[in-house]
């Protein structure tokens, strides 16, 4: 059909308002063609292509008709790309076949059971359609186009029921299922090729067969991590046998003999970011999306609808013009969590999974679960804390590198490639997560990161815990009526101060190096973050010794005291039985001497609460 002949398509209405003749008639040969392309259909629902749906969720055909007849086809939809149709029948360099409407090559087979095409589509999303490609894709993304190849590949010259696709994907599906050995497997793929014609594609092993379905896949690698998650063994250190800094062994011991299994203490999944943001780029539901952030929202200043209006978007566009003048380049958001697999009622175990988003989206689909990337998981049981960074290694790695280099990908929207860029914009977690992706400390008297060392917190009298309540009024403009309340906030306090100066990322930078911190990852970390707190730690043991001091003069008074009651027991007795009145009196110097050493103990407890009151004063 001529695109040019669909001038129907914005002509609903006729000369006495209702809809047109020539409208429904055109309206009848759009569903039917919708209807005829299994290509583009999620079951028996089609894309709604009316002013208000937008080609966006898909629906019943008689509830498109019902918004086509009211509301009309969205602008310019002239091509009926989002249906399957292509605006080149010929060959191009993604397949050799058309997607268009034309189904008669088609086998009954394929018109009524679900294609294997369709496989290959839900990798990339099911609005992924072969156009004309104005640039040939790279030879890294060609792999995936060449998967639309396999799709309707014969599996021998004539044969219109099976592909090569279908038979490896059912034959890895009932390996799958019936635990098949790698032999079994290989066996029955060569005795199907030499049956088969002589020109058949029939593949013969199992790696030929994982070969062929690779691309379908995204990539995950399994790191093996220290039991006490001191380090992974990852880029050098993936050879190591035991942990370099405690070294614990790799393995576990095999119950069963003295030597070392394969099978280690921990281990972490990562799921690659690149390949998933070039996956976007690929797919015709989300290549042209991907730009969205740049174009026109149509809205004044001061209305945020997404990040890209907001202050921190604009001032990094400001810094950074460079990456800013590629539309096409990836703006990332990182949030973190930990959560109990096992439920509140099971074995305590903390999991942490590392989930980064991308914002060039439209509000619509940023925040969407196929948009919300799974890149690793940080095994437990036990919360990493300030180890996190040990397990972000290859996430921050893969960061870099995107932000310093890039990755030439093709977007099939404007039919090209690019070099595609990343950056991490921000991270998102509660309070506790953000100590530990940041480092800074998140408990005390200083662990506002806004206020630092001037923070304003004080320690509740009976509660003797730190409070911030009424802290930050000094944040408010000079003028805020706030800033002189008298009895909503502190009683009897106005706020006169201003807030403490902002740093630039330049200055915390230079701040942290100052103190020369070692990562977390480097070696001798930990003692050297002992001794930057020996001075701390003298004053402790220093406190503690005066406290051992109390605590012994408080036992000697105690057993004084039991002393002394076990002589008025014993006069009693000597009493009774007419004892020399020579004993009594020596009960009495008995008597007279434990008071004394009771008084003496007194006096030392008081000496040494004295000296360790000054003491603390002192180191305070």
């Amino acid at each position: 059909m001529n695109t040019t002949d669909r001038n129907w398509m914005y002509e609903r209405l006729g000369a006495n308002g209702f809809v047109s003749p020539i409208f429904r008639s055109g309206l009848n040969t759009f569903i039917e063609f919708a209807c005829s392309n299994q290509n583009s259909k999620d079951g028996n629902k089609i894309k709604c292509p009316c002013t208000k749906c937008l080609n966006k969720p898909y629906a019943d055909v008689e509830v498109v008709k019902y918004h086509l007849a009211r509301y009309g086809f969205m602008p310019n939809y002239h091509l009926w790309d989002r249906h399957g149709e292509t605006s080149v029948r010929s060959t191009s360099t993604v397949g050799s076949t058309s997607l268009g409407m034309d189904d008669s090559n088609r086998s009954s087979n394929e018109q009524h059971e679900p294609s294997y095409t369709e496989m290959v589509l839900d990798v990339a999303g099911p609005d992924f359609v072969t156009r004309f490609l104005d640039e040939e894709p790279n030879l890294e993304d060609k792999k995936f186009f060449d998967m639309l190849n396999a799709a309707d590949r014969e599996l021998w010259s004539g044969c219109e029921k099976v592909t090569q696709l279908s038979v490896v994907a059912r034959l890895l599906n009932i390996k799958s299922e019936y635990r098949i050995p790698e032999d079994c497997f290989n066996s029955i793929c060569q005795l199907m090729k030499d049956g088969l014609p002589e020109d058949n594609t029939m593949v013969g092993s199992l790696y030929e067969s994982k070969k062929l379905i690779q691309a379908l896949g995204l990539p995950v690698e399994l790191i093996d991590c220290c039991r006490f998650g001191c380090m992974i063994y990852w880029r050098g250190d993936k050879d190591l046998g035991q942990c370099k800094f405690c070294e614990t062994p790799r393995y576990q011991t095999s119950k069963n003999s003295s030597k070392c299994s394969r099978v280690p203490w921990a281990r972490m999944h990562y799921f690659p970011l690149t390949p998933r943001l070039k996956r976007l780029y690929a797919s015709q539901a989300t290549a042209a999306s991907m730009r969205w952030h740049a174009e026109n929202h149509g809205h004044g200043d001061g209305v945020m609808c997404h990040p890209s209006d907001a202050e921190a978007w604009k001032h990094f566009d400001s810094v950074h013009p460079s990456f800013v003048a590629e539309r096409r380049n990836v703006r990332l958001g990182l949030c973190t969590d930990g959560f109990q697999p096992h439920g509140i009622s099971g074995a305590q175990h903390s999991t942490w999974p590392i989930i980064i988003t991308p914002y060039n989206l439209p509000p619509s689909m940023c925040m969407k679960e196929p948009y919300m990337f799974l890149t690793a998981i940080i095994p437990g049981p036990k919360n990493p804390k300030h180890r996190l960074d040990v397990f972000l290694q290859p996430v921050i790695e893969e960061v870099i590198h995107l932000w310093e280099e890039g990755v030439i990908t093709y977007d099939v929207s404007l039919r090209q490639n690019f070099q595609m860029r990343a950056a991490l914009m921000w991270t998102i977690s509660d309070f506790p997560a953000y100590a530990m992706l940041s480092g800074w400390g998140t408990a005390g008297k200083l662990a506002c990161p806004y206020c630092r060392k001037d923070s304003q917190s004080i320690k509740l009298p009976h509660g003797r815990k730190i409070s911030w309540f009424d802290c930050h009024r000094r944040f408010l403009k000079r003028d805020h009526p706030f800033r002189k309340n008298k009895t909503k906030f502190r009683k009897n306090r106005i706020e006169k101060s201003g807030p403490p100066p902002v740093l630039t990322g330049v200055e915390i930078l230079r701040e942290i190096d100052s103190y020369g911190f070692l990562k977390v990852t480097e070696a001798n970390a930990e003692d050297h973050a002992t001794s930057d707190i020996d001075v701390v730690g003298r004053k402790k043991a220093y406190s503690g010794q005066h406290k051992g001091k109390i605590v012994q003069n408080a036992v000697n008074t105690k057993e004084a005291n039991n002393n002394w009651k076990r002589v008025p027991d014993q006069r009693e007795k000597q009493q009774q039985k007419s004892m020399a009145p020579k004993k009594s009196v020596e009960q009495r110097n008995t008597f007279a001497q434990h008071k004394g050493e009771i008084v003496q103990n007194a006096e030392h407890t008081q000496k040494a609460n004295r000296t360790c009151n000054d003491d603390q004063e002192l180191l305070t």
